[in-house]
């Protein structure tokens, strides 16, 4: 067989093209000249149809044969670009395109490009659901359990969808369609950590129980003054919790609970005759500053009972599930409001503390501009004025990014690369994401598919070093890769220093 016929032969390996092979036989065999064949595609329904060096993927909406390095393996992402939340997807996406493009600019994986389609969907979790089914390709949507009808432009995977009542929308329908969802930016314990195990979602930042634990441990054990007392008494009664209203807050709050109990004691069941649980709670609405005042109202009728008890100073703990603008907005009137009688402002030693979905850089810039106009109750001058960041403690999922670490030096190197803009947390989260993913793409070989890449995760991907001082993994019993927090504190000129860190093992320590 002449060495035409015999490389037509190898490009023809699947049932589906012997057509075209017995024709390069007819051809051979009357002497014509040899077809062509670089331009040449085959059908296929997966990479096993291929030769190596080829991946299955979609031309003019037909399954065939590309060389890898013509299919790029597709992503796709829905959060909120504007708004009040637009910070942490456009700085989530920002982490996610440096890596990617690093990637890129150095041959991709297996010589296949990485490209993210993104979406907006204003934190409104009908049109995460409307972005992903788009994103997904979906002509019509399947019965039961069973997966959708979808067209040839879905994307490969979803990484980095943002929010969790929008990603709480969108999850099961990822995993339905057998569609790996990685790198959510969630913390919710339901289906995503509480045992369900969807075998298509990956997560991997902690969840919001973690972050309660780390926020407790702190609050006891490491804060000076401390805010719980040991042994705990009414300890309870020195936090107040100011949250979303909506499955965010809920997620949240179910956290400080589980951790409160866990960690200091049984918290007092809520008196069926009063309106307050054990724990106060002030919640308001996405995108209504009006509620936003309403529940700083909320707390300071909390805060003026504990000064009225007249038992010397306190430490009372502010518990945020919140974004950025909100919490921005509560902070400064609820700090104007006790400083407005200096008799309170030292009878009160506030703390605020949130949730790492607030952005902690997002935050401190939103708290330094503009600069306060009231003065500090505490000054016997009368004249130094408010800090509204100075002390307010952000849990953060991922390390300082002054660090000398390799993982951070090569993530300022890629924003660098990309768009020589800011370094923050939600950069850094969205880069540690994709290089994650990455790691995985590379572990897992050319032949891609999302089941393939499910065993890769939790198989080859156990203990993974991304040189940031903590190890990352999945097992087929966990799904979430970091198990550490960086908590970390805002000062009044608006820079973030990390003096502590926490890990499931071994609790809070000095950073």
């Amino acid at each position: 067989m002449r060495w035409g016929q015999q490389l037509f032969w190898r490009r023809c390996a699947s049932r589906r093209s012997w057509r075209a092979a017995a024709l390069a036989l007819v051809l051979g065999a009357l002497g014509c000249s040899e077809p062509e064949l670089t331009s040449l595609r085959f059908r296929c329904e997966s990479n096993a149809d291929c030769v190596a060096g080829h991946v299955c993927g979609s031309e003019g909406g037909v399954r065939v044969c590309l060389p890898g390095g013509e299919q790029p393996i597709r992503l796709g992402m829905s959060a909120p670009f504007r708004g009040a939340e637009a910070a942490l997807g456009i700085e989530l996406r920002r982490g996610i395109l440096a890596s990617l493009n690093l990637t890129n600019q150095t041959g991709g994986v297996f010589g296949r490009q990485l490209l993210l389609a993104s979406l907006n969907d204003d934190h409104d979790p009908a049109k995460a659901v409307a972005n992903t089914l788009k994103l997904l390709d979906v002509r019509a949507s399947g019965t039961g359990a069973g997966p959708d009808e979808r067209g040839s432009n879905s994307v490969f995977g979803l990484l980095g969808h943002v929010g969790t009542t929008t990603t709480l929308s969108t999850a099961r329908l990822a995993n339905r369609n057998r569609v790996l969802m990685f790198a959510a930016m969630t913390g919710a314990h339901e289906y995503f950590r509480d045992g369900t195990l969807p075998p298509f979602v990956y997560n991997y930042r902690p969840g919001f129980y973690e972050e309660a634990e780390a926020l407790v441990d702190y609050l006891a054990f490491n804060r000076q003054p401390r805010v719980i007392s040991d042994p705990p008494g009414d300890s309870y009664r020195r936090l107040i919790v100011f949250s979303q209203n909506d499955d965010y807050g809920e997620a949240g709050y179910a956290g400080l609970v589980d951790a409160y109990n866990r960690r200091i004691g049984a918290l007092p069941q809520p008196d069926v005759t009063q309106p307050n649980p054990s724990i106060v709670r002030a919640t308001y609405e996405v995108d209504d500053r009006g509620s936003v005042d309403a529940a700083a109202a909320r707390v300071q009728q909390s805060l003026q009972t504990l000064v009225d008890e007249g038992v010397g100073r306190r430490s009372v703990a502010i518990v945020m599930m919140d974004t950025y603008e909100p919490g921005n907005q509560f902070t400064r009137t609820l700090k104007d409001w006790l400083h407005q009688v200096p008799d309170r402002a030292q009878r009160i030693d506030l703390v605020f503390y949130h949730f790492s979905l607030v952005g902690a850089e997002a935050l401190a810039a939103a708290l330094t501009s503009p600069p306060a106009t009231h003065v500090d109750g505490t000054d016997p001058s009368g004249q130094r004025r408010l800090a509204y960041a100075d002390g307010v403690v952000v849990n953060r999922v991922v390390p300082s990014h002054a660090s000398e670490a390799s993982g951070v030096a090569r993530y300022r190197d890629a924003i660098e690369r990309l768009d020589s803009g800011a370094l923050g947390a939600s950069s850094f989260e969205g880069y540690l994401s994709a290089e994650l993913l990455i790691a995985a793409l590379r572990r897992n070989g050319p032949d891609l598919d999302a089941s393939r890449l499910a065993e890769t995760l939790e198989h080859q991907m156990t203990s993974v070093d991304l040189g940031i001082g903590t190890p990352l993994g999945f097992s087929p019993s966990d799904h979430q890769a970091s198990h550490t927090l960086w908590v970390s504190v805002i000062r009044a000129d608006g820079s973030v220093e990390v003096p502590s860190v926490w890990t499931r093992a071994e609790g809070i320590r000095a950073n």
